[in-house]
């Protein structure tokens, strides 16, 4: 005999204690007090702020923008005093302080721009050109005045487009200071000793930790040209003989290319140099 009263049906009351909980709070992650919150949500901020500011530091247009902020911080600064509240005074001395200190920021991808602007094959580092005369230039030492296109004593990237060896000073507008053809160059010189090519297989010579860096280390490279004329490099630091012997390999394997003695127009032990 069947039943005519209907069957209850399950029903999931609420919780009470959900009414005395206080509405979620951003500023209380994971049940923390508030100031702790206040605290992370501050620092996470700053450390997003961080990037896009760098990246608005590598604008041309920055160097105005700077100004306008030193401008505006000495304003805030100069009122502060004037109408006696000291948070203004404080806002524009922190606003000047860091128009001071965000100085121009250099842009990673510069050199990939250069090397691409110039159609170059190959990039290296150039050290601090010193002393020497290019073709075409007047500037001789590193104390004389640059009539020409090399400015002595700057800082130097040397590009290699086929068999021209270029001259762009690091602190430019990216131009082409200088040039000259590879074949002109009679000797490569690394620390005085002409360079040579010499592979070493890491077997026989694994990399070691140095126990004493020399930071203060300095390895010139110099390009002797067929007129006798000397073009004299600096690297300076810890690796100052790896680059130097980078840039040599570089120089001396575009030339070595083209050489008579190599076979159908290469070397074939220049790609695998290490240096000496």
């Amino acid at each position: 005999m069947s039943s005519d009263r209907p069957t209850p049906s399950t029903v999931r009351r609420a919780d009470p204690a959900l009414q005395a909980r206080p509405s979620k709070d951003s500023f209380r992650p994971f049940g923390l007090p508030r100031w702790i919150g206040l605290f992370l949500y501050a620092f996470f901020w700053v450390v997003l702020l961080v990037p896009l500011v760098r990246r608005w530091r590598r604008r041309a247009s920055w160097p105005w923008v700077r100004l306008g902020l030193a401008l505006g911080g000495l304003a805030l600064l100069a009122a502060g005093f004037a109408w006696s509240h000291s948070w203004i005074a404080a806002v524009g001395g922190v606003t000047l302080l860091a128009a001071l200190l965000l100085s121009p920021a250099a842009d990673p991808d510069r050199e990939r721009e250069l090397q691409a602007r110039h159609q170059a094959d190959y990039f290296l580092n150039g050290g601090e050109f010193v002393s020497g005369r290019w073709p075409g230039s007047s500037v001789h030492s590193l104390n004389s005045v640059p009539k020409g296109n090399v400015p002595g004593g700057a800082g130097l990237y040397l590009l290699l487009r086929g068999r021209e060896l270029l001259a762009v000073p690091v602190k430019g507008d990216g131009a082409v200071a200088a040039s000259l053809g590879v074949d002109s160059i009679r000797e490569i010189l690394v620390a005085g000793e002409s360079y040579q090519p010499v592979y070493v297989s890491e077997a026989k010579d694994p990399p070691r930790r140095e126990e004493h860096v020399d930071r203060s280390a300095t390895t010139a490279l110099e390009l002797v040209l067929r007129d006798g004329e000397r073009l004299r490099f600096h690297y300076t630091g810890a690796f100052s003989k790896h680059l130097a012997e980078t840039a040599a390999h570089g120089i001396y394997s575009v030339r070595r290319l083209g050489s008579a003695d190599g076979v159908g127009g290469e070397s074939p032990e220049i790609f695998h140099i290490v240096g000496r």
